[in-house]
């Protein structure tokens, strides 16, 4: 009690299966997503993602959960994808895991590419010469 901070720790947002909404959407801390998204969903904390739960769309999170489906891109640090879980798309993650059934269709990166970033100033530098 003396000294001593507490950490603050976000709620838990929950998208019931009836629940479809389209948007940008950034929720503080853990989601649980069992409706249906399309846009982009970013979480500080674990996405999960219900066996009735679809997302279409970009998808950025610490840890993602899949049951149900994700199309699109996704950003992680850890990607589960369970037996009745689908992810199709592009992914950038650390630690990837697939169970027996889960499905991953797509391309997978490590890191994000830094290709454009590093050549930009040599694409400018080669623009401004050709004019």
């Amino acid at each position: 009690m003396f000294g001593k901070t507490k950490k603050s720790r976000a709620g838990l947002t929950y998208f019931a299966q009836s629940t479809r909404l389209e948007g940008s959407l950034h929720v503080e801390g853990d989601c649980v997503v069992d409706g249906h998204i399309i846009g982009e969903l970013t979480a500080t904390g674990l996405i999960v993602v219900e066996s009735a739960g679809i997302i279409e769309g970009q998808v950025t999170a610490e840890q993602v959960q899949v049951e149900g489906k994700i199309t699109g891109n996704l950003e992680c640090q850890r990607l589960t994808i369970a037996a009745s879980g689908t992810v199709e798309g592009e992914i950038v993650t650390d630690k990837i895991e697939i169970f027996n059934g889960g499905q991953f269709i797509g391309s997978r990166v490590k890191d994000k590419p830094k290709l454009l970033e590093n050549k930009q100033p040599e694409l400018e530098i080669a623009c401004s010469k050709a004019s």
